[in-house]
């Protein structure tokens, strides 16, 4: 028996009875979470992260589970496949902190301490996923590796040589992002080729690099995602998690950086600094959600209002706005996120 067939045996117990894909489901849980095991060993072996970090980032689109010929995506696996569970602790977030020393050096050791203890932690719960068959572990695995996706998605930004035209980092303009939501309605999420238009006029650099077209081309569902964000964020204030979220799993499954790599460089220290700041002390879960939601929002308003941005500084928030959608859905998850979807 192989080591996925074997797997996928031992999470079978974690689906409902009548979840017709769950034999598939679990097949293609257990293929995921082996290939994540063998990309992040090398991080418990303390060995370089560089390499480690690279494929556990071109996991990302996996880690939607879905397959054409037999599991529907995480989203409906969530919703309608796991036996019911109980809500798990909080675990780490993904940017908060990274920014809290000044020194780049710092911040990069930091990256790569998170990047070590989430490797060895994802080894640990996938072993208590096969040992238990629970879907509470197997909850536990995913989110982890969302996190673990997340630092890998940012960590170019502290491994690669700093762009020497960053400068500064965008300012965030949340109220525009917000009064255009609000004008715009359902119709925001359709405004694609407006914003590449809008984009390449302002920017004549993006205008001129084919490269910059296959990059958007992977941005432009984002639009989708910004929608999600903003009614993740209302319902976390009101004390409520929010049912579906498709969507904000569907931005770290859509993550293909390897397509426009040419645009990636790394970022000055002040960027950690001013977009990956510390959390507040003793965040309770849902406003950690609401906080979290509202610094991807703020990330996607540089994005949806850049004029002359240098192309690697839109490839630098791209990455820091999938790692915090990462976050999110992984804190979504652990708190009981898609179960009550259906």
């Amino acid at each position: 028996m192989s080591a996925e067939t074997e797997l996928a045996a031992a999470l079978l117990p974690a689906f409902r009875a009548d979840f017709a894909e769950r034999e598939a489901t679990a097949r293609q849980l257990a293929e995921l979470f082996l290939d994540a095991v063998a990309a992040a060993l090398p991080l418990t072996r303390h060995a370089p992260a560089d390499a480690a970090l690279a494929e556990l980032e071109a996991l990302a689109q996996q880690t939607d589970v879905y397959a054409w010929d037999g599991a529907p995506g995480w989203d409906e696996v969530l919703a309608r496949g796991l036996l019911p569970r109980d809500p798990l602790p909080p675990g780490p977030p993904v940017l908060d902190g990274l920014g809290a020393r000044a020194e780049r050096t710092q911040q990069r050791g930091e990256l790569k301490r998170r990047a070590h203890a989430a490797a060895g932690e994802l080894i640990a719960l996938t072993r208590e996923a096969a040992r238990s068959g629970s879907p509470a572990a197997a909850v536990a695995s995913h989110a982890c590796l969302l996190r673990l996706v997340g630092l890998s998605a940012a960590a170019p930004l502290l491994l690669l040589g700093e762009d020497p035209a960053a400068g500064l980092p965008p300012e965030a303009r949340p109220r525009e992002l917000l009064r255009d939501l609000d004008e715009r309605g359902d119709t925001f999420a359709l405004a694609q080729e407006e914003w590449l238009a809008l984009l390449l006029a302002r920017n004549p650099a993006a205008a001129a690099s084919p490269a910059f077209r296959t990059f958007y081309a992977g941005l432009s569902q984002t639009l989708r995602v910004a929608m999600q964000l903003r009614r993740f964020r209302d319902q976390a204030r009101e004390g409520l998690l929010a049912a579906d979220g498709e969507a904000l799993l569907g931005a770290v499954g859509s993550w293909q950086p390897v397509r426009w790599s040419a645009l990636r460089a790394g970022v000055p220290s002040t960027w950690m600094e001013a977009l990956c700041p510390p959390a507040p002390a003793d965040e309770a879960p849902l406003a950690r959600l609401g906080r979290e939601c509202d610094a991807a929002l703020d990330l996607f308003s540089c994005l949806w209002l850049a004029q002359d941005l240098p192309l690697a500084s839109f490839a630098a928030l791209a990455a820091l706005f999938t790692a915090r959608c990462a976050s999110v859905a992984a804190l979504w998850e652990e708190r009981g996120g898609g179960a009550n979807a259906r």
